[in-house]
């Protein structure tokens, strides 16, 4: 595998604080051996200041951020969590970026799959990886397996876990154990795909 750094954005609600993206970012340095980037959107750094919760912008105003943070690699991978999953598709049309990977895409608003957010992967230039949990409420198996999605994109499952990679207590898994089990995923993904 190159050395391709990571450059993954957080979602629309947490920031890089969440224990759940902290956690992330060091199993995926350590699985990948490569540098993880944190992306914080300017709302997010603003609410982390302030201590005000604030909705995030336009979603098209996060996009232009996105692109300038990594405008300067000669190459790289771009990831996120949920909404920033979705930004990140919006930028595999610049010439650095290699791969994108979404932890749990936000294929729907919750409980509304007629307005759905397919559109944003029909125009990917780049293989795509979503890892998505079997219970994810902006994501079912059921209805994403239903859809046609285009080639490069690949789905992988982690069985039993919602939109935030929580597992059913009957699983006997705990939060990191899942955390590690999507760092190597990523791995080998990556391995095959850049």
């Amino acid at each position: 595998m190159k050395s391709l750094p990571i450059y993954i954005a957080h979602g629309a609600g947490a920031g890089h604080e969440n224990s759940f993206l902290t956690g992330l970012r060091c199993a995926l340095s350590d699985q990948t051996k490569q540098v993880v980037h944190p992306v914080t959107f300017s709302y997010m750094a603003e609410q982390e200041r302030t201590g005000k919760k604030r909705p995030p912008p336009r979603f098209q105003s996060l996009v232009p951020e996105f692109e300038q943070l990594v405008e300067n690699e000669d190459a790289c991978v771009v990831a996120g969590k949920s909404m920033g999953g979705r930004v990140a598709t919006q930028i595999t049309h610049l010439p650095n970026v290699k791969a994108v990977i979404c932890f749990g895409f936000p294929f729907y608003p919750p409980g509304k799959p007629e307005k759905h957010r397919l559109s944003f992967l029909e125009e990917l230039k780049k293989p795509c990886l979503i890892i998505q949990g079997t219970r994810d409420q902006l994501g079912s198996f059921d209805w994403v397996s239903q859809q046609t999605l285009p080639d490069n994109i690949e789905i992988l499952w982690i069985e039993g876990a919602d939109h935030d990679f929580k597992t059913l207590k009957k699983l006997n898994k705990n939060i990191d154990d899942t955390i590690l089990e999507l760092a190597m995923h990523v791995k080998t993904w990556l391995k095959l795909n850049t």
